[in-house]
This record gives C-alpha cells, structure tokens and sequence, in this order.
C-alpha cells in the first residue's frame, strides 16, 4: 500500500536518492552523458540531501511503500507464538516524490525555485523509483500536489519537463497539463531544452 505525507527533515537523503536514480533512468540519451554522471554522483546525492535539510519542506511530499521484506512473514516465529501488545511498524522505503510551490516569474531558472508569483502554482519536480513507473504511485503524487494546491487558493499550476522526456510529457499530458509554447535552455543541463506545461487546478 501506498502513503503519500508531508516530507520531513529526515528524509533528505532519501529524497536525493530517488532523484538521482530517476534521473540515471529518465534523462539517459537526453543530458549529456557526463552532466548526468556528475549531477547524480554520490557526492552531488550528499550535497543535495544536506541542502534539503537546512531548507523548508513545505510544499513537498513523499510516496512511500513497505519496503521489499517488510511484508515477509516471520519464519523463525512458533506458530503458536503470542503477538507483541505493541508490534513494531513495518518498515517503509520512499518510492517517490513531488514538490510544489508559487510559480517563479519568466526570468527564473527552471531548474531552480526563485522569487514566487502568488498567483500560480508550479510543479517543481515529480520522481519516482524507475521500478514503480507506470504503478499510479506517480499519478497519485500529481493529484495529491493539485488537491493541496486548490486548498491554498491557486487557480492554474505550471511545470518545466525535459523537451526530449518524451515519457515524461506523455505522463504530464496524460494528466491534463498541454505545452503553453515556452521553453528555455538548461545550462545546468548542458544546454538541454525545457518547455512549459500548464492546466488548471481543479
């Protein structure tokens, strides 16, 4: 079963994790093969886990899962062993993650949150572990990110994807958002293309 929560200081590392790994999986072929290595080294996983932590979470929510053994059954237990008053939780692995916010004005970088425009909302990143693509666990992250967007009073939410991330616009597509006809070279990217997707809130 899925969970979707609020992020918290503690799962910083995880976080950079996931991204790292999704990107390793989606922008192979689309960033330069040496930009992606350096962006998703372990050193470049640690200084983003860090910098999540010293920064404000709000606005960004995990999806976590059992993680592979949690479920297990316990072979070593008697069968007619007692249960524990208080059984231990099982253990949960954060699968992906989505971030939102006040959308950035024109002159911003799409790749880095800057001064907000309070009167849109904008995905500023969506990731999920490669082995749950195409699970809901993505879709379910989207929608959650809508819904909390509505109840903070946005009209409208807008995102940046990869020109060449042809499965991740089908996904956004899919989703309801269509190309607004910006776009924007990604010099942190090796000078890749974004383009814009927008669609309303509700």
């Amino acid at each position: 079963m899925i969970r979707i929560r609020p992020a918290e200081a503690a799962d910083a590392y995880a976080i950079a994790q996931v991204r790292a790994q999704t990107w390793r999986a989606a922008y192979a072929g689309v960033i330069p093969d040496q930009t992606l290595a350096d962006l998703t080294a372990p050193e470049a996983v640690r200084r983003e886990a860090q910098w999540r932590a010293e920064h404000s979470m709000d606005g960004l929510l995990i999806a976590e899962a059992p993680a592979p053994d949690a479920t297990a059954p316990d072979a070593t237990a008697a069968p007619d062993a007692k249960a524990p008053e208080a059984a231990a939780p099982a253990a949960a692995e954060i699968i992906g993650f989505t971030a939102f916010g006040p959308e950035r004005g024109e002159d911003d970088r799409p790749d880095q949150p800057g001064p907000s425009d309070q009167d849109r909302a904008e995905l500023y990143a969506l990731y999920v572990l490669p082995r749950h693509w195409c699970s809901g666990v993505g879709r379910a992250l989207v929608d959650r990110a809508l819904a909390l967007a509505a109840e903070a009073g946005y009209a409208d939410i807008s995102l940046w994807v990869l020109e060449g991330n042809e499965r991740g616009r089908r996904f956004y597509e899919q989703a309801g958002f269509a190309g607004t006809g910006e776009s924007a070279a990604l010099s942190r990217l090796g000078g890749v293309s974004g383009i814009r997707y927008r669609r309303l809130v509700g």
